[in-house]
């Protein structure tokens, strides 16, 4: 049995042409006996334009915004209504997964199975420069400026048709939408006039275009903290291989400072940041986002709550640098953790790690309270400092790593922490040099690599 074609239809862009355009629909779904439902969407355009610059803003958004709505309706393919949209189908493409058909679809190929080479224009809506890109080998010959205000006569299209004709027009296009549906009372009398709308109409229905892929898009829950937010979002765009802005992938930041501290409610009862960082998640998730990232360590022990009641994915921080110190190092790696002390108790790193029979460390109470002090101390990471006091206090738990347990990484395990040591694979510490691993640049390095992985599959960008 034959699927049920929903055909979009942005309506309000023009009203007036609309109608003309449904029954063109209505006739190619009868002429190819196929069952359609349409679906009209009449968000209106503004009629309040001061210039016609904000007045082509003003279609374009409108044409979007309608399209979008056809697209949450589940329509299979749409047309615009309105011949102008023509010179900016293209950009409103790119904002969808549901094809858009041209009111010009399949135009160039009926001309040339006409045979036609002298080419009558019947309008002036669009640029004669657009009319010679599509029939480049055709000669244009235009009219006398068909009024397009006033169009939907037929005896005015007819007079105007019989003066192009008698300059020596072969076939007539409409290049106004009014004069498109007005003519086809004049097409049926055997004036050689192209039926635009009918033709667009089989296009979309007897050569439905796929729906078209959507581009990798990341999501990222920010504020835990702003400025190690700030840093996840620079490493990715650092580590992103982009010669141009466009090579650059999706990425949206939903920002919520005011979730609540995550260690204090693991270590002291504090308020949970579950349903704020839910919140983030979900309206994430609604962007159409294909993955979500955190760039705050110790929010990843609150992930499992989230991930059970969503349907996208985590990447997940320590995971990610897990496993590029398992390839670099493989079974040599002794790790040491620096990290708050929420993280090191939930441990979300020492429960990846042990899974990898990688051997973890972690400093002992005295030297657990300087980390702390690096990140939440009056001096620390978090009041806005990355030298001095914070980083006595940092280097002097990474020593006690290194000399106690012979550790030959450290992972910097608060998002925090990169900002006083930089990533390296030969900090020299206690008289040795160790390999300094920031998750954040693991992560923004793992991905990178999904989307491009991923946009290269779509064949997106």
């Amino acid at each position: 049995m034959t699927k049920i074609l929903k055909i979009g239809l942005v309506a309000g862009v023009n009203p007036i042409v609309a109608p003309f355009v449904k029954a063109a629909i209505f006739r190619a779904a009868a002429e190819s006996a196929r069952t359609v439902e349409l679906v009209e969407d009449e968000l209106e355009l503004r009629k309040d334009a001061p210039t016609e610059r904000i007045a082509l803003g003003d279609s374009k958004i409108t044409a979007l915004e309608s399209a979008w709505r056809l697209q949450e309706k589940g329509c299979d393919v749409a047309l615009i209504a309105n011949l102008r949209s023509e010179a900016y189908i293209d950009e409103v493409r790119t904002e969808l997964q549901m094809p858009i058909v041209s009111l010009y679809a399949g135009m160039p190929e009926a001309v040339k199975a006409k045979g036609a080479r002298k080419i009558g224009l019947l309008g002036c809506a669009l640029d004669v420069a657009l009319i010679r890109k599509l029939l480049p080998e055709c000669e244009i010959i235009e009219g006398s400026g068909l009024s397009c205000t006033n169009t939907t006569n037929p005896e005015i299209v007819r007079e105007e048709a019989v003066k192009l004709l008698a300059a020596g027009a072969e076939l007539l296009l409409p290049v106004c939408g009014r004069v498109a549906g007005a003519a086809f009372e004049l097409i049926s009398e055997g004036m050689p006039i192209l039926d635009v709308l009918t033709t667009a109409a089989h296009k979309a229905i007897d050569e439905t275009p796929v729906r078209l892929p959507k581009p990798f898009k990341v999501g990222l829950i920010g504020g835990l903290g702003p400025a190690a937010t700030v840093d996840l979002y620079d490493k990715i765009v650092k580590a992103t291989p982009a010669k141009n802005d466009q090579e650059h992938f999706k990425l949206v930041v939903e920002q919520n400072p005011q979730i609540s501290d995550r260690t204090a409610c693991l270590l002291k009862g504090g308020a949970d940041p579950t349903l704020a960082m839910y919140g983030c998640a979900r309206r994430l998730q609604k962007d159409g986002c294909d993955a979500i990232i955190v760039p705050c360590n110790t929010a990843h022990a609150f992930v499992p709550y989230l991930e059970r009641h969503l349907d996208i994915p985590f990447i997940n921080m320590q995971i990610a640098t897990m496993e590029e110190i398992k390839a670099k190092l493989g079974d040599k790696a002794r790790i040491g953790l620096l990290a708050t002390s929420g993280t090191v108790q939930t441990g979300i790193y020492g429960d990846k790690a042990k899974a990898l029979n990688l051997p973890m460390f972690v400093p002992d109470e005295l030297h657990q309270e300087r980390v702390m002090a690096a990140i939440y101390g009056p001096l620390g990471a978090k009041a806005g400092y990355t030298d001095g006091q914070c980083r006595e206090d940092l280097v002097s738990a990474a020593e006690y790593l290194v000399k106690t347990y012979d550790c030959n990484c450290l992972i910097l395990g608060c998002t925090e922490l990169p900002l006083i040591l930089d990533e390296c694979d030969d900090f020299v510490c206690a008289g040795k040099e160790v390999c300094v691993v920031d998750p954040t640049s693991a992560l923004a390095r793992k991905v990178v690599r999904i989307a491009t992985e991923t946009n290269k599959a779509r064949g997106t960008r």
